[in-house]
C-alpha cells in the first residue's frame, strides 16, 4: 500500500545529489560527515525497513499541516506533514537509509538553501529581493518532493564576489546638484541604504546659515535667547558673535546683573571676552546694580554705547568701575540715576593734579537729566575727565549754577549742544559763559529758567551766530527785543520754542523775514500773537512742518492761512472749531 520509489535516477545520480546535499549540512549546521561514495556495481541497494506514510494532498503543495517543535541541534524534515527521519550527528543511520527513505537534507529554511560557509555573509545594508523578481525556487516548490530536486542548486564558489550596495535608482541619478549634495549627506544615506526614517524638515532648513542670523538679527535680546532653545542649529546660530554687538534688556521684570552674566559668559567662552559687544541697553532695569556694571567693564572692553535710564540702584562706584575699564566708551546715558552724582577716573572721586590729556575719557555723549544730586563740583570733575564731549543734558538738575555752567564752557570747548532746562538757579551770567562757545553751539535749550532774559539770549545770539535750535519756554522775561537779535543773527534757525514769552506778532514778523528755514515752532501759550502773526510765517516759512499754537488768540483765519502755504504743516491747536 505505500508507494514505491521510482528508479529513474541512477545510483551515480543519487551519489551526486546526496554527497551534495551532505556538504551543504556539514557546512551549515558544522556537525555531522559527508556520506561514503556509492558503488553501484558493487553495492546494491538493501531493501527499505519501512515505507514512508501517503502524503497528504492538502499539504502537498504548501507547508506542512501540524510540525513537533524540536531542538536546534536535531532538525527535522517533513514532507506531506510526515516525519521522515532525524538527521544528526548521534543518529546518523548510514547511506542506504538515506537513499531508501528519500530522506532530504535538512535545512535551516523550508524555502531557502543553507547557506555555504564559503559563501561571504550578505551585507546587512543590503535591501531584500523584489518580490517581484521570479525565484530560483518556484520550480522546486511545484514538485511534489521539493526538497529532493536539489541538482538544480548548487553551491556559491569561493570566488563568489562580495555583494555590493544597490546603485542608485536611475530616477534618482537625474537629480539637480542641490538634490545631489543633500544626497550625499549622511542622513540621506542612511535613509537610502539602512531604511531609517529621516526627522522631517522645516522650511527652515532650506535657508542658510547666513538668512537665519540675518533674520534673528532683527529681534530683540531675550527673543534671541529663545530661539536657542529651539534646537541644536539654532543654538549654534543665536550665540553668533554678529547677533550680539548689541544687548538690549529693558524691562524692570528681568534680573539684570545675573542675564548679564550669563549672556556675557557664554559670549565669551571662545575668545575670552566680549570683544564684540558695542552697545548695551539696560533701560527700566532697576535690579541693575553696580555688581552688573563691574561685570560689563571687565568683560565688554570694546563698549562704546550704554544706556541705563532708570536704574535707580546704580551708584558712583558702578559709574567708576566701567569708565575706567571701557576706555573707548563714547555715549553714557544715566537719566533718572539720582545716585549718580560724579564721573571720576579715581577712587575718592577727587581731581588729581595730573595733566589734563594724561588720563582722561573719550565720552562725547552724556545725558544726566533727573540727577538731582548733581552739584557744580560733581560736574567740574565731569568736565574736566571728558573734554571731548559734544552732547551734554542737565535736565531738572537743580543744584546746578551759573558756576557749574562756567565750568562747562572752560574745559568743554567742543559742545555742540547743551540743555539745562529746568535749572532754575541758571542765570543771565550763565548764558555770557556759554555764549563762549562761539560757532560750535548748535543746540541750546534753557526752558523753564526763569531767571534769563533778553540780555543772555542776546549774548548767545551775537556769539553762536549758527545755532540750529533754541528753546526758551517759559522764559517770560524774553520779548521781542531779545527775537530781533535772533532772527538777525541766526538765519539758520531750524527749530524755535517761544511758548509762555512775552513776544508779540512783530517778533514773529522779525523771525519769518530773516529765518525763511524754520521747520519747526511753537508759540503755545503766547497771549500777544495773533492771525497777524501766524500769516506772516505762513507766507514766508513756506517748509514749516510743525506749528504749536495752542492757548492763543488764533481764529480760523489764521489757521487757514498756514494749510494754504504751508500743506505739510502739522498744527497743533485747542480750538474744536478748527477743521
Amino acid at each position: 500500500g505505500s508507494p514505491a520509489v521510482s528508479p529513474v535516477h541512477d545510483a551515480s545520480s543519487c551519489c551526486e545529489d546526496v554527497s551534495e546535499g551532505g556538504r551543504e549540512d556539514e557546512d551549515s549546521e558544522g556537525v555531522g560527515e559527508a556520506p561514503p561514495t556509492c558503488h553501484p556495481a558493487t553495492d546494491p541497494p538493501p531493501p527499505p525497513p519501512f515505507s514512508p506514510p501517503p502524503p497528504r494532498p492538502q499539504a502537498m503543495e504548501g507547508r506542512p499541516a501540524a510540525a513537533t517543535k524540536l531542538g536546534r541541534m536535531s532538525p527535522s524534515v517533513y514532507v506531506g506533514g510526515g516525519t521522515l527521519g532525524r538527521v544528526s550527528p548521534g543518529h546518523d543511520l548510514g547511506y542506504h537509509t538515506l537513499v531508501t527513505r528519500q530522506t532530504p537534507t535538512p535545512t535551516r529554511d523550508r524555502t531557502t538553501p543553507t547557506r555555504d560557509r564559503t559563501t561571504p555573509t550578505r551585507d546587512r545594508t543590503t535591501p531584500t529581493r523584489d518580490r517581484t523578481t521570479p525565484s530560483p525556487w518556484s520550480d522546486v516548490r511545484a514538485s511534489p518532493f521539493p526538497a529532493l530536486d536539489l541538482s538544480a542548486l548548487s553551491s556559491c564558489p569561493r570566488s563568489s564576489p562580495r555583494p555590493q550596495l544597490p546603485q542608485v535608482p536611475p530616477q534618482q541619478q537625474q537629480t539637480t546638484p542641490q538634490q545631489q549634495q543633500q544626497l550625499e549627506s549622511t542622513d540621506q544615506l542612511l535613509a537610502t541604504y539602512k531604511g531609517k526614517r529621516v526627522a522631517r524638515s522645516s522650511p527652515f532648513d532650506k535657508l542658510s546659515d547666513e538668512l537665519v542670523v540675518r533674520i534673528l538679527s532683527f529681534l530683540p535680546t531675550n527673543a534671541v535667547c529663545q530661539c536657542a532653545r529651539v534646537c541644536r542649529r539654532w543654538y549654534v546660530l543665536a550665540w553668533d558673535p554678529r547677533l550680539w554687538s548689541t544687548i538690549t534688556l529693558a524691562s524692570e521684570a528681568i534680573h539684570a546683573d545675573r542675564a548679564i552674566k550669563q549672556i556675557t559668559r557664554l559670549l565669551a567662552r571662545d575668545s575670552g571676552g566680549c570683544v564684540h559687544v558695542e552697545k548695551v541697553i539696560l533701560n527700566s532695569c532697576s535690579r541693575l546694580s553696580d555688581r552688573g556694571l563691574s561685570l560689563i567693564g571687565r568683560r565688554c572692553p570694546e563698549l562704546r554705547h550704554l544706556e541705563i535710564k532708570g536704574c535707580i540702584n546704580v551708584t558712583n562706584i558702578g559709574i567708576f568701575e566701567l569708565v575706567t575699564q571701557c576706555v573707548n566708551l563714547e555715549h553714557l546715558d544715566v537719566t533718572g540715576c539720582h545716585q549718580i552724582t560724579c564721573i571720576h577716573l579715581t577712587q575718592q572721586g577727587t581731581v588729581e593734579p595730573e595733566p589734563m590729556h594724561s588720563r582722561q575719557l573719550y565720552l562725547q555723549y552724556l545725558d544726566m537729566t533727573d540727577c538731582y544730586a548733581l552739584e557744580d563740583q560733581g560736574l567740574k570733575v565731569i568736565v574736566k575727565n571728558c573734554p571731548q564731549l559734544l552732547h551734554l543734558y542737565l535736565r531738572r538738575c537743580i543744584n546746578i549754577t551759573d558756576t557749574g555752567v562756567k565750568h562747562m564752557a572752560s574745559y568743554c570747548l567742543m559742545l555742540r549742544e547743551v540743555s539745562v532746562s529746568d535749572c532754575v538757579q541758571i542765570t543771565d551770567f550763565g548764558m555770557y559763559e556759554l555764549a563762549k562757545l562761539g560757532p560750535n553751539l548748535r543746540y541750546l535749550s534753557v526752558a523753564k529758567c526763569d531767571q534769563i532774559s533778553d540780555a543772555g539770549i542776546k549774548q548767545i545770539a551775537r556769539h553762536c551766530y549758527k545755532l540750529r535750535y533754541l528753546n526758551v519756554r517759559g522764559c517770560e522775561a524774553v520779548s521781542d527785543d531779545s527775537m530781533e537779535m535772533v532772527a538777525r543773527s541766526c538765519p539758520r534757525l531750524r527749530a524755535l520754542d517761544i511758548g509762555k514769552c512775552d513776544v508779540t506778532d512783530n517778533g514773529m514778523k522779525l523771525i519769518s523775514e530773516h529765518c525763511p528755514n524754520l521747520k519747526k515752532l511753537s508759540v503755545k501759550s503766547c497771549d500777544m500773537i495773533t492771525d497777524r502773526g501766524v500769516q506772516y510765517i505762513a507766507y514766508y516759512c513756506r517748509g514749516l512742518q510743525q506749528l504749536n499754537i495752542q492757548d492763543c488768540q488764533v481764529t480760523i483765519e489764521g489757521y487757514r492761512t498756514v494749510k494754504k502755504y504751508c500743506r505739510r504743516c502739522i498744527i497743533e491747536h485747542t480750538n474744536p472749531g478748527f477743521f
